[in-house]
């Protein structure tokens, strides 16, 4: 016989799941099956609550779970409705908009108002590539229909596409145009990021989950480092602290490369299947980590850091959860990405309203 607490639990998991999928969604890309799902449940906890004596707990519970079963119905009549006017089509474009929103937000994460010294170019030169894939297939299909707001959605990635180059180019130039000790500083402050994003992405992770485009990235971008950090004392910079760190970098560079074999052995031998079991996984992680350090927390004391390193690797999932979803149809695939997508849509909210909290935004 179910318990308060255990109605309780089921009410609030309802709360949560509705919160994570649904709320402050576009209703173009929702799912109605999840909603019929969740209007099943509350119709189940009101059955459940019959059980109980009669008194305050059966009543909130039982108001509780009419107020889901009337909002999950009413929500998923109104998807239903959109989706079967606008068309498949349209919800392309939505999701398409959704997914630039997640590289906005990752720019904003790691170069808006930081020291362009300290930046990875790489990083940004992958943004750029990233949007412009989707500025591609937002404009092909334009071309086949005319879709309301993906006119306006075009503009806006274009002009994030001029500010993200624009912002390379002075990125380059704050690297490169100093005098030759502050250049060895920039090198020491480049490669400090990098040794991060390893840090984040790689260390004591899964090997199978990890994406080895993304290690190939900063091996290219610490190679460029050494390189940099080399002609400066080839042309005349003595400079203890560089050279030490020559030394640091080339080794590094040589775990890296050691590193990017294993991941791409362990990875061969991997089915379809046990990659799609081993990302979903590796989500799961992040959203207990989430689940650990943010939810029901006080906003002015969270790490805004901590949070930015769950959606980043999050968005490494992503990625190649996406790019499963592209090689074949699988049900618990797709379930997974949109847990994905949602889950990094709310936290990226979150990391908003936390920095606004803290006096961070702006």
């Amino acid at each position: 016989m179910a318990t308060p607490s255990d109605l309780h639990r089921r009410l609030a998991a309802n709360d949560v799941r509705y919160a994570l999928h649904f709320a402050g969604h576009p209703r173009l890309t929702r799912r109605p099956d999840v909603l019929t799902t969740m209007i099943a449940d509350a119709s189940a906890i009101l059955t459940d609550v019959r059980s109980l004596k009669a008194g305050a707990d059966r009543q909130a519970i039982s108001q509780s779970a009419e107020r889901q079963r009337s909002l999950y119905t009413s929500e998923r009549e109104a998807i239903v409705q959109l989706q079967a006017q606008m068309g498949p089509i349209a919800r392309e474009a939505s999701l398409l908009g959704s997914r630039a929103n997640l590289v906005f937000h990752r720019y904003t994460r790691h170069f808006a108002g930081q020291n362009r010294g300290s930046r990875d170019g790489t990083y940004l030169r992958d943004m750029v590539a990233e949007l412009a894939a989707i500025h591609a297939q937002m404009q092909a299909i334009l071309a086949d229909q005319d879709i309301d707001g993906l006119r306006a959605d075009i503009e806006v990635v274009e002009g994030r596409l001029v500010q993200f180059r624009t912002e390379g180019t002075h990125i380059a130039a704050a690297q490169t145009e100093a005098a030759p000790d502050e250049q060895a500083g920039a090198m020491a402050n480049v490669a400090n990021n990098l040794f991060n994003q390893y840090k984040v992405h790689f260390a004591g992770l899964p090997r199978v989950s990890r994406r080895p485009e993304l290690l190939v990235r900063l091996i290219e971008a610490l190679d460029a480092v050494r390189e940099r950090m080399t002609a400066l004392q080839t042309q005349g910079l003595h400079d203890e602290h560089n050279a030490a760190n020559i030394g640091i970098v080339e080794n590094r560079l040589q775990l890296w490369t050691q590193e990017l074999a294993a991941i791409r052995a362990e990875r061969q031998t991997a089915s379809f299947a046990s990659m799609v079991k081993d990302l979903a996984t590796a989500a799961d992680a992040e959203l207990e980590s989430y689940g650990q350090h943010f939810s029901g927390q006080s906003r002015r004391t969270r790490d805004l850091g901590r949070l930015s390193d769950i959606i980043d690797r999050l968005d490494e999932v992503e990625r190649q959860i996406t790019r499963l979803d592209q090689v074949q149809d699988d049900a618990d695939n797709a379930l997974h990405l949109a847990v994905v997508r949602d889950a990094m849509t709310m936290y990226q909210a979150e990391y908003d309203e936390i920095a606004k909290a803290q006096g961070k935004a702006g």
